[in-house]
C-alpha cells in the first residue's frame, strides 16, 4: 500500500502501527519520527513560519487567507500524481492545522486509479483512539491498532491510579496562542483533568477559543502551560514578553509560584499516541510529588525563569 499523509496525527499514528515504508509522501510539518523527514513533501503551507514571523504576524497572514476564500496549503499535484497513493490521510478539523478534505479533493481529479481517502475526525481522547483503529483497518493493522490502544490506555489508566485521591486539582490555563491569546480546547482540557488539573478556560471537545487578558486575569490561573499550536519551545520563548510584559502578570498565582511552562506544541496538539506523553508530562508538572521515577522531560518543557516571570 502506498500512503501520503497530510496531517502529522496520521503520520505518527502510520509509524505506531509499523507502517512507515508505506509512507510515500507528508506534510512539511510531519517530522516525526526522524526518518520520516526523509519523505518528499507532498503540501506545505502557504504561511512562512520563519524567525520573522511571530504569532500575531501568522495570525493576520492567516485571517487574510480566509478573508480571500483561499487554501492555505498547497499540494504539489504533479508529486502526487507520481507517487501514485493508494490512500490520503487528512482530517476536517482545522484548516489551519492541516490540509483538509475539500483541499484534497480538488488535488486528486483526474488522478486514476483515484485514491481512497480517511479523515481524521477526533474531538476527544476518545474519538482519537477511535481514528486510530479506523486506520488500522484502512491498512489491514487492524491487531496492530488493538495493541497500540491497549498500549495507550493502560498509560492513561496509570496516571488516573497515581493521582486518585488528590486533595487539590489546580487551575490550569493552557495557552494555545500568544497574539491574540487562546484557550485550549478540543481533546487538552481532558487531557489537563486527567493528569489532576482543572480547565476553566477551555472547552473540552470544543474548539479553541480567543481570550481576552480580563478574562485570563479573572480565571487566575495556579498553572500556565504555553503551548502554542506547532511552535517549538524555542519560538514560544522568542515570544514569552507577549504574556510576561501583560498588566497584572506578576500577580497571578502562577507566576507567583513559580508555575508557568513552555511545552512543545507537538505533545499537546498532534492527536496521536504522543498525547499520552502530554498527559504523563502535565501529571508531572501539576503533582510532582505523584509522580514518581526519573523520565525526562527535559526536551519538552522548560520553566520560565523567575526573573522573567516577574517581569
Amino acid at each position: 500500500m502506498r500512503i501520503v499523509s497530510f496531517l502529522p496525527t496520521a503520520t505518527e499514528m502510520l509509524y505506531a502501527l509499523g507502517l512507515g515504508s508505506s509512507l510515500v509522501g507528508r506534510s512539511e510539518h510531519c517530522v516525526y519520527p526522524p526518518a520520516v523527514r526523509r519523505k518528499p513533501v507532498v503540501v506545505s503551507s502557504r504561511i512562512a513560519r520563519t524567525t520573522r514571523q511571530d504569532s500575531a504576524a501568522i495570525h493576520k497572514a492567516v485571517k487574510k487567507l480566509k478573508e480571500e476564500g483561499a487554501h492555505q496549503f498547497q499540494i504539489d499535484r504533479n508529486l502526487l500524481k507520481r507517487l501514485r497513493p493508494d490512500l490520503l490521510l487528512t482530517q476536517n478539523l482545522c484548516s489551519v492545522c492541516a490540509a483538509s478534505h475539500p483541499e484534497i479533493e480538488e488535488a486528486i481529479v483526474g488522478l486514476s486509479p483515484k485514491p481512497r481517502i480517511l479523515s481524521l475526525q477526533g474531538q476527544n481522547l476518545k474519538a482519537i483512539l477511535s481514528d486510530l483503529t479506523a486506520l488500522g483497518k484502512a491498512t489491514g493493522k487492524t491487531a496492530a491498532a488493538a495493541r497500540v490502544k491497549n498500549r495507550l490506555q493502560e498509560r492513561i489508566a496509570r496516571v488516573r491510579r497515581r493521582l486518585r485521591g488528590i486533595s487539590h486539582r489546580p487551575r490550569v490555563w493552557c495557552c494555545e496562542w500568544l497574539e491574540p491569546l487562546m484557550a485550549a480546547g478540543h481533546w487538552i482540557p481532558e487531557m489537563v483533568e486527567i493528569a489532576g488539573g482543572t480547565d476553566g478556560l477551555g472547552q473540552p471537545g470544543r474548539n479553541s477559543r480567543w481570550l481576552s487578558w480580563d478574562q485570563v486575569r479573572a480565571d487566575n490561573p495556579e498553572i500556565i502551560v504555553v503551548m502554542p499550536c506547532s511552535y517549538t519551545i524555542r519560538q514560544t520563548l522568542r515570544e514569552q514578553r507577549r504574556l510576561t510584559g501583560r498588566p497584572g502578570w506578576e500577580k497571578l498565582p502562577a507566576v507567583k509560584d513559580g508555575r508557568v511552562f513552555a511545552v512543545d506544541g507537538a505533545f499537546t496538539h498532534h492527536a496521536g499516541p504522543r498525547l499520552v506523553d502530554g498527559i504523563e508530562l502535565f501529571a508531572r508538572l501539576f503533582h510532582p510529588d505523584r509522580m514518581p521515577g526519573r523520565q525526562n522531560f527535559k526536551l519538552n518543557q522548560v520553566r520560565f525563569s523567575a526573573r522573567l516571570s516577574s517581569t
